[in-house]
């Protein structure tokens, strides 16, 4: 009970505190590195500290409307990240054009300037990387809790139970559900929580227990219910969330809300790689992908004297394949097999261990995935990035299309040279069901939190499994 007591103590004051302490930090940051940058680039004391101050402010004021300075517990690491650095993007802008508008006020060196610019973003990145790991492991030795029930039995009240009691570190424990289907026999539970009573009884007990959460996850889109359950709890402390029972919840893309004359609709459907974001992605793709062209020419050129001796047959295979809103792609790949055998013709077949289709050289190149490397063509085409859902033949997008749901959501971005299937291992043969759908969850996993960010750390990660894992054939 006292350690209860001591948790409620830390946990209602400690917000407000440790966010405040994090908009002096972040802004004292900023200042002081941009001093230290001015010093280093020779720019001129009294003007780096007129300017400083002035920096300060600004950054109090972007980064608080940017909504930087809220609480994280249940975003991810690379979402906060992303906002910070999206703050900062915003914040230089602003400042060039007060540069522009006042006709060069700033007086100091460009040096210094492009220093602080590139310092202070990864600084920062690096602190909350430190401040989110320390309090994760405060969380998980059960600190800094946050007391949690879920009023309705619905599959989606149901999975983010599930999803809470798997994640520790958001520090939040599920007390128990308050079923919308009549009372609670004795020690029924769900999920291995217990069921507290039906939901007339949620208000007395989250009173009681000062419940700092509730979920409302109603079976169906009853208005009356909705209406009565509202009242109930109108009157309580606790913050409330409405979890949305879709069955397709897991293969929403965006979820962003936007307004029709005032009337909110919930976006649940698109790509996220529209305006600067797409312009962003397309020119790490040109950039990167000519590099690696340019780099690897003596690669391409000894693969591909090692397939022209190794049998008779094309040195370059092209296959049929969906592309961005399946639309039909040609994709190119070194061939791996003998001559015939990878006709379109007929069922697709995939290809599997010791395959006799494959050549000993294809064995190697789809072993280490050299066979992949002309798709860095596609990739300057436009068909195709970098980092995106693997395109799949178009028979086997035919079949799984029809038994996965959400399959061809895939389509909503352009297929990848690598993604974050295949980093997660689920790379190669998905003999299985299981692990199709798993292919298929990292996919839209993929596109739901889409950054520049995590392209660059699926690529690294790539190089990584590529030398160690050994499941592609």
């Amino acid at each position: 009970m006292a350690v209860g007591k001591l948790n409620q103590m830390i946990l209602s004051g400690s917000e407000p505190f440790f966010l405040c302490i994090a908009r002096m930090m972040d802004a004292g940051l900023g200042y002081i590195l941009f001093l230290f940058a001015m010093d280093i680039a020779g720019g001129d004391a009294f003007e780096a500290k007129k300017m400083g101050g002035m920096v300060f402010g600004i950054i109090f004021l972007i980064f608080h409307f940017q909504g930087i300075y809220r609480s994280f517990r249940f975003a991810t690491l690379r979402y906060e990240i992303r906002k910070i650095f999206s703050a900062c993007l915003f914040l230089f802008f602003f400042l060039f054009i007060m540069e522009y508008m006042l006709d060069g006020f700033w007086g100091l060196p460009q040096k210094g300037l492009l220093m602080w610019m590139v310092c202070w973003p990864l600084l920062l990145a690096v602190m909350r990387i430190v401040y989110r790991k320390t309090l994760r492991a405060i969380r998980k030795k059960g600190l800094n809790q946050k007391t949690a029930v879920i009023a309705g039995e619905s599959m989606a009240g149901i999975k983010l139970a599930r999803h809470i009691r798997d994640n520790a570190w958001s520090g939040t424990q599920i007390l128990g559900f308050f079923s919308d289907r009549g009372e609670c026999a004795a020690e029924r539970s769900i999920e291995r929580i217990p069921c507290l009573g039906s939901l007339d009884d949620i208000e007395a007990y989250a009173s009681d227990r000062r419940v700092d959460i509730i979920y409302i996850a109603l079976n169906d889109n009853n208005e009356s219910a909705m209406l009565r359950l509202m009242k109930r709890v109108e009157g309580l402390s606790s913050t409330i969330y409405l979890v949305p029972n879709l069955f397709f919840l897991d293969l929403v893309i965006g979820g962003e809300i936007i307004f029709f004359d005032q009337r909110p609709m919930i976006e649940l459907r698109d790509t996220p790689l529209e305006g600067l974001s797409g312009v962003g992605k397309r020119a790490m793709d040109i950039v990167l992908s000519l590099v690696l062209i340019i780099l690897g020419a003596p690669v391409f050129l000894a693969v591909g004297l090692a397939v022209r001796l190794s049998s008779p047959g094309p040195l370059i295979f092209v296959q049929k394949r969906y592309g961005m809103n399946r639309q039909e792609i040609k994709v190119y790949k070194f061939r791996s097999m003998y001559e015939n055998c990878d006709k379109e013709e007929g069922p697709y077949v995939q290809t599997t261990k010791n395959d006799s289709r494959v050549t000993p050289v294809g064995a190697f190149l789809r072993r280490t995935s050299l066979d992949e490397i002309p798709q860095l063509f596609n990739v300057l085409q436009g068909h195709m990035s970098l980092v995106g859902p693997r395109p799949h033949p178009v028979a086997m997008d035919e079949e799984y299309r029809r038994i996965i749901s959400g399959y061809m959501t895939r389509n909503k971005v352009k297929p990848g040279i690598t993604g974050l299937a295949q980093v997660r291992g689920y790379r190669g043969e998905t003999d299985t069901l299981e692990k199709m759908e798993k292919r298929v969850e990292y996919d839209l996993k993929y596109i739901r939190e889409w950054s520049l960010l995590y392209d660059v750390e699926i690529l690294i990660r790539t190089a990584a499994v590529l030398l160690f894992q050994k499941t592609a054939y």
